[in-house]
Parts: C-alpha cells; sequence; structure tokens
C-alpha cells in the first residue's frame, strides 16, 4: 500500500472507531425498561419512621432485580412468602417454599415462632442464576415482633435484615429453599 493511501485509511478506520464506540456507548448508557410496577429506587431518603415501622408490605424490585429473567416471578413469590408471615397463615407459606423446608418446620414451631413478626419495607436488590433451576436472592427487608421472638443475637422489636435467600424451582413453580445462601444474614436494630 502507498503511503498516500495509507492516510486516509487510518482516517477511515480512526472515525468507524469512534462511530462504534459511540453507538455503545448510547445502547450501555440508554435507560432499561422493566416491566412491572413494582420498581423501586432504594434512597435513604425514603426511610420509614421507626412509628411506622415494618412499612410497606408491597414486595418491590431494584431495576437491576426486574431485569432478571425471572424477577417478576421471585416478586411474585416473595409476595406470597412475606402475605402468608404476615397473615400467620402456615398453609399458604408451606405453598411458597419446598418440600424440604416444610418438612423441617412443623406447623406448631413456625406458629411460635411467628406468632408476632410482621415484616415489610420489603425490597429485591438483585437476583442471580446460580444453576438453570436455583437463583439467589439479595434483599432487604424489616421485621418487627416481640423482644423475646427475635434472634437471639439481637434481642430487638424491630430488626432491618439484609439476606440472601435461595429459591428454587420445584415442580413447576418457585419456592424458597433452605442452603447455604440463607446462613449469610446480616441484621440492625431499627
Amino acid at each position: 500500500m502507498s503511503s498516500r493511501l495509507l492516510l486516509p485509511a487510518v482516517l477511515v478506520i480512526a472515525a468507524l472507531t469512534a462511530a462504534t464506540g459511540v453507538l455503545a456507548r448510547e445502547v450501555y448508557q440508554r435507560p432499561a425498561q422493566a416491566v412491572g410496577d413494582r420498581i423501586a429506587v432504594p434512597s435513604p431518603s425514603t426511610s420509614v419512621p421507626r412509628s411506622a415501622q415494618p412499612g410497606d408490605t408491597v414486595v418491590r424490585r431494584s431495576l437491576d432485580a426486574a431485569l432478571h429473567p425471572d424477577g417478576e416471578r421471585v416478586r411474585g413469590l416473595l409476595q406470597r412468602y412475606f402475605d402468608a408471615l404476615n397473615a400467620r397463615d402456615y398453609d399458604r407459606w408451606t405453598a411458597t417454599v419446598t418440600a424440604e423446608r416444610v418438612a423441617r418446620t412443623p406447623r406448631t414451631r413456625w406458629e411460635a415462632d411467628y406468632e408476632s413478626t410482621r415484616n415489610g419495607t420489603i425490597l429485591v436488590h438483585r437476583v442471580e442464576t446460580a444453576s438453570p433451576t436455583r437463583v439467589r436472592v439479595l434483599m432487604t427487608f424489616v421485621s418487627t415482633q416481640d423482644a423475646a421472638k427475635a434472634p437471639a443475637e439481637l434481642q430487638s422489636d424491630c430488626i432491618r435484615w439484609r439476606v440472601v435467600y435461595p429459591v428454587q424451582e420445584e415442580s413447576g413453580s418457585l419456592r424458597v429453599d433452605f442452603g447455604t445462601e440463607g446462613s449469610s444474614s446480616r441484621f440492625t436494630a431499627c
């Protein structure tokens, strides 16, 4: 190639590279559109006053969680799960958890553990695919309960939880499962 053609070729390649970069930036910066009306943007300014805890019982998702292919299914599952806990309805709760979890949690123990619990301010921050039939759900929520029913490590009537729930496909639907993910809970008093 002669030196006379080299400069125009370099300029064309540079222009194409720049145009590709601008186009890629536009695609990746374009606001994502999520399906559903239960999208929340976490913000410290929207915290619930202590007197109103545990807050709203509607399960909300961050934009990141909403964009996951199972985001809406996970939100629906967790809505049914927390509704059952808040209603103290063991039978409804068993329809939201795996068979193994039901087997490990007899009705009498479950009723005693959750007799004073109320959950709210529920936000799914992230849904991560762990396998074709399992996801990890990173979420926060607030629980109020009799202090005597709180974890031994934090005897408080109001707790802010940061948890990872393992969710497993079972019998054609998603269910909250046991697993090492669930043992990484963090909590602080409200």
